[in-house]
């Protein structure tokens, strides 16, 4: 029989308390070339050409804006009917993606294609805007060669103008955020939530949609079957509280980091029903590098999947 030390058990046990590893995840995202930033700059629309470029450059801004009423579940032509929710991409991506750190498109055609950690893999930006589709968007992917594919593509690159290949553009992706020492309380985001949120989003998350049989959502719901699935980045906590705290309420954005988590925690405990993303625990097959917040198993850590769901985080990075 072998014999194993017990000071080599305390080394293995040791090395995975902390399963995500931010230096792997940085030798993995490594392009090569040192990363240069340049400024958030949202082309002039009256330029866009008046030829066929310029046409599929406002077909994609449509998809983007009036997602619902072009590829959604209600739309007349059946074989159209991509998205499982009324969603328009602009429920997250603000104004066509042209907002600032509420995951805008300015700049982003010219990061791909590039590492994702979902998928352990380099992804095109056509893998990314599917992964939306069939997530946030309770979908299924759009052909690589459909139209509608090509259109966003297309309108990602106009908003994509002057910015060097592979460069970070200030006010892309999401606010940054304290993580609180604490877990998450979503009695506390209860209380926030019917404050500061229900009076768009519903007392229910069932948000406020436009007039017509295809209107989509004036402010979206948040929980439900009409909404997000639990394989979309906004089903995972930080993710959530970064995107709340950046951005909420709308026009007034004045939650502290603890009460981003808060609200984050309240809007997605399992108690709310919403889709299931199938297969999830496939998700991140590397897992120093599967996100700390990821409430499905298998983990690397000794970390339950509540404190997973919920927090406290900081012990769980290394």
């Amino acid at each position: 029989m072998r014999v194993i030390s017990a000071s080599l058990l305390l080394g293995v046990c040791a090395a995975s308390i902390f399963a995500y590893d931010s230096a792997v995840e940085r030798q993995k995202i490594d392009e090569g070339y040192p990363k240069v930033t340049v400024k958030w700059s949202v082309p002039d629309e009256s330029k866009i050409p008046n030829n066929e470029y310029g046409n599929m450059v406002r077909y994609g801004k449509k998809l983007v804006n009036e997602t619902y009423s072009v590829i959604g579940p209600n739309v007349k032509d059946e074989k159209m009917r991509f998205t499982g929710n009324s969603y328009s991409c602009s429920s997250c991506h603000a104004e066509g993606g042209t907002v600032k750190y509420q995951a805008g498109f300015v700049g982003i055609h010219a990061r791909f294609p590039q590492y994702q950690a979902r998928a352990d893999g380099v992804a095109t930006i056509q893998n990314r805007i599917n992964g939306c589709m069939m997530r946030s968007m309770n979908g299924k992917p759009l052909p690589d060669n459909s139209k509608e594919m090509k259109a966003i593509v297309t309108y990602m690159k106009w908003l994509s103008v002057g910015a060097p290949v592979g460069a970070n553009v200030e006010g892309q992706g999401l606010v940054k955020v304290s993580l609180p020492d604490r877990a998450a309380e979503p009695k506390k985001g209860e209380k926030i939530y019917a404050e500061k949120c229900a009076s768009c989003h519903g007392a229910n998350g069932e948000g406020i949609k436009n007039d017509g049989v295809v209107g989509g959502y004036m402010f979206p719901s948040l929980w439900g079957d009409d909404s997000y699935n639990t394989g979309a980045g906004m089903y995972r906590l930080i993710k959530a509280a970064q995107y709340i705290k950046g951005n909420m309420p709308k026009g007034a954005a004045t939650l502290s980091d603890e009460e981003a988590f808060d609200v984050a925690a309240f809007m997605n405990m399992p108690s709310h029903k919403r889709p299931v993303f199938k297969n999830r625990e496939a998700d991140f097959p590397d897992r120093r590098v599967k996100p700390v917040d990821l409430d499905v198993a298998p983990y690397d850590d000794g970390f339950s999947v509540e404190e997973h769901r919920v927090g406290p985080y900081k012990k769980m990075y290394k």
